[in-house]
């Protein structure tokens, strides 16, 4: 497996900048990295300046060939981080604490403001899990998260983030809101990659675990990143985040039969719309460029 790392520090690829070292690592590599990472960096040039800092990191399902930019970087996830939470609902199945079938009541302190429909339903109103963590994945939705986090416990949804691999990742704001420094959750572009990795080989939490969660995550509504511009056939299994000038997006692409995984997380940037547009075009990019493989 060939493996392409940049580190930028501050901004955007080292290859902007015209750094040899870099580019003597790309010349290495497959084509369609070569083009891709060229493609991108014209992107990120157009929507991530000035400020901007973005975190990209990329694997072929099939060949194993990846690479990253800023790829183990900490970034805010906003609702990325619904994705651990999944995992520990269905670690907690697994060990027969909970089942889909188990009910929660809604409680007033348990909504949020944001995404999701849930917040505006009566208190005591009553979900499955298997209810709230569909629209926890598919909606955002805010409070069924909060819901889920209050039953999982905090504690243990990071005691299984560490047990399936995420070493940067950190559930501390169950609102999912928090911006300042220390007290917002944390994660990776290469931890998420990881257990999505996993969740595709069947090997995260169990592979029925897995089957179900990926099914869950193929049926997202929310389109603006990294299925903005692919084709609308195009089957994709992904989790969105977005909070003021955060833009992320996780997700498994299904191209014909030669899958790969696209990890993107941004901050500071300029525009929160060109952010969703940003990370459109370089999922785009990366689709374009494995098209001719």
């Amino acid at each position: 497996m060939k493996k392409l790392i940049f580190f930028t520090g501050v901004l955007l690829l080292t290859i902007a900048f015209g750094l040899d070292l870099d580019r003597g690592r790309l010349a290495d590599q497959p084509e369609w990295i070569q083009h891709t990472v060229a493609d991108m960096n014209t992107q990120l040039e157009r929507y991530a300046m000035p400020g901007g800092i973005v975190g990209i990191s990329i694997k072929d399902l099939q060949t194993g060939e990846s690479f990253s930019m800023n790829g183990n970087r900490s970034f805010n996830p906003a609702s990325v981080i619904k994705i651990p939470v999944m995992i520990e609902a269905y670690n907690q199945i697994e060990q027969g604490r909970i089942s889909l079938s188990t009910e929660l009541t809604l409680q007033q302190h348990n909504k949020l403001p944001g995404a999701g429909s849930i917040q505006f339903f009566h208190n005591k109103t009553p979900f499955t899990v298997g209810r709230l963590i569909e629209l926890m994945i598919t909606d955002s939705d805010n409070t069924a998260t909060a819901m889920l986090i209050e039953k999982l416990g905090m504690y243990r949804i990071n005691a299984t983030a560490r047990k399936v691999g995420m070493k940067k990742t950190v559930v501390r704001d169950w609102t999912m809101l928090n911006k300042l420094p220390g007290r917002h959750n944390i994660t990776s572009p290469e931890d998420m990659l990881m257990v999505m990795d996993k969740m595709y080989k069947g090997q995260l939490i169990s592979k029925t675990a897995s089957v179900a969660m990926l099914e869950t995550m193929k049926r997202q509504r929310h389109k603006w990143g990294i299925a903005r511009f692919l084709p609308p056939s195009t089957v994709i299994a992904n989790k969105t985040g977005s909070l003021d000038f955060v833009r992320n997006d996780v997700g498994i692409i299904w191209q014909n039969d030669k899958p790969y995984i696209v990890s993107i997380f941004s901050e500071h940037l300029p525009s929160n719309h060109g952010g969703s547009v940003m990370v459109g075009a370089l999922s785009k990019a990366i689709f374009d460029n494995r098209s001719v493989l």
